[in-house]
C-alpha cells in the first residue's frame, strides 16, 4: 500500500476539486503511483473526442459535436439540417436514458448512425471535402480548457495519443488542425468519409461503422490494425471519455498493466453518477478542463530527484 498523499495533492490542485468523484481511492492511488513510476516511455493515452477532448458546453450553450458541426452548418441545405434535427430528437433521448441497457440501445444507435450517413450522402447540394474546414470555423466546437497544452506536452514527451471517436473522422481531424494539435503523436480512428476523386463530393463512409458502444478492438480495422501492436511496450494507459461505452476503449491493448480511466460526466448528473463511478476510476462532474490530465503529466514528466 502506497501513501495516498499524491492522489490528494493532484485532486487538491485541480481548478474544481469539488468536481472530482472517486469510488475506490486506494486502487486509484496505486494506479497513479505505478503509472508515474514507469514514466512516459511506458504510457499511452486513449481519448474520446466529442465532449471529452472538446468542451460539452461554453457560456451556458452546448457546443457542437463532430456530427453537429455538419448538421447545424449554414453551409448545408435547410432540408438536411431539418432531417438531422429530427434524428437527434428521436435518438438522443434513447442514448441518454437510464432505463435501457446498453444492449437494448445498440440497435437504435446503429440506426441513428446509418440514417445520418444516408442523409449526408444524399444531401443536395453535395457535401464537399473542401467545405469541412469552413464548417469547423463556423461551429461552436472548441477544445476543453488546457487540452491543447496537455496534447502538446504529450507530443514533446513522445507519448502516443489515440483519438478514438464515434464521430466523423474528417471533421475531427479538421478541428485538431484548426486547434493546432494535429501533431505526429496523434492518431485518429473514427468514421471517415469517402469522396469522389473528381468532384470531391461525399459518396460514402469507410467500414466498419464505429458507434459509441463498439469503440475498442472492433474499431481497429485494416488501416489501423497494427496500432496497439506497435505500442505493446506501453503497458500503462490513461483513458478519457464521457460515456459508458468509452470506458471500454482500452480493449485491444496488448497486456495492459495499469489503466487509469477518467470519465467526464457532462450532464444528467444524478441519473448517471453512480454508473459512471463504477465504470471509471475518476469521474469529473461538469469540469470543462483538462486540468487533471495536466496535473498527472506534471508528476509523470517531472525530473527524477
Amino acid at each position: 500500500m502506497v501513501s495516498s498523499k499524491l492522489l490528494h495533492q493532484v485532486i487538491g490542485a485541480c481548478s474544481k476539486p469539488d468536481s472530482v468523484r472517486i469510488k475506490d481511492e486506494s486502487a486509484v492511488n496505486e494506479k497513479i503511483h505505478s503509472i508515474i513510476s514507469h514514466g512516459a516511455p511506458a504510457l499511452q493515452v486513449i481519448t474520446d473526442f466529442d465532449a471529452t477532448l472538446t468542451r460539452y458546453h461554453l457560456d451556458g450553450n452546448k457546443c457542437d459535436s463532430s456530427y453537429g458541426i455538419i448538421a447545424t452548418s449554414p453551409l448545408v441545405s435547410s432540408d438536411y439540417r431539418d432531417k438531422a434535427m429530427e434524428l437527434y430528437k428521436k435518438y438522443y433521448p434513447i442514448e441518454v436514458t437510464p432505463t435501457m441497457t446498453i444492449q437494448e440501445k445498440i440497435p437504435h444507435m446503429i440506426e441513428w448512425y446509418e440514417k445520418s450517413h444516408e442523409y449526408m450522402i444524399s444531401c443536395q447540394p453535395p457535401l464537399k471535402r473542401s467545405s469541412i474546414q469552413d464548417m469547423v470555423k463556423l461551429s461552436t466546437a472548441t477544445l476543453r480548457d488546457n487540452a491543447k497544452t496537455a496534447v502538446e506536452r504529450m507530443s514533446q514527451a513522445g507519448i502516443p495519443l489515440l483519438v478514438l471517436s464515434a464521430g466523423i473522422g474528417d471533421v475531427v481531424q479538421a478541428v485538431l488542425q484548426a486547434s493546432g494539435i494535429d501533431l505526429p503523436n496523434v492518431q485518429v480512428i473514427s468514421n471517415f468519409m469517402q469522396f469522389d476523386d473528381a468532384m470531391e463530393n461525399i459518396v460514402g463512409f469507410k467500414e466498419p461503422l464505429i458507434h459509441m458502444y463498439n469503440k475498442n478492438e472492433a474499431a481497429i480495422h485494416d488501416d489501423n490494425s497494427n496500432y496497439f501492436k506497435d505500442l505493446r511496450s506501453r503497458h500503462n494507459i490513461i483513458l478519457l471519455g464521457d460515456s459508458l461505452g468509452d470506458s471500454n476503449m482500452d480493449h485491444g491493448v496488448a497486456d495492459p498493466k495499469n489503466v487509469l480511466k477518467i470519465g467526464f460526466l457532462n450532464a444528467h448528473f444524478e441519473q448517471h453518477l453512480e454508473e459512471f463511478m463504477t465504470a471509471f476510476d475518476i469521474v469529473l462532474v461538469d469540469d470543462q478542463s483538462f486540468d487533471l490530465v495536466n496535473l498527472l503529466l506534471d508528476h509523470l514528466l517531472a525530473p527524477a530527484r
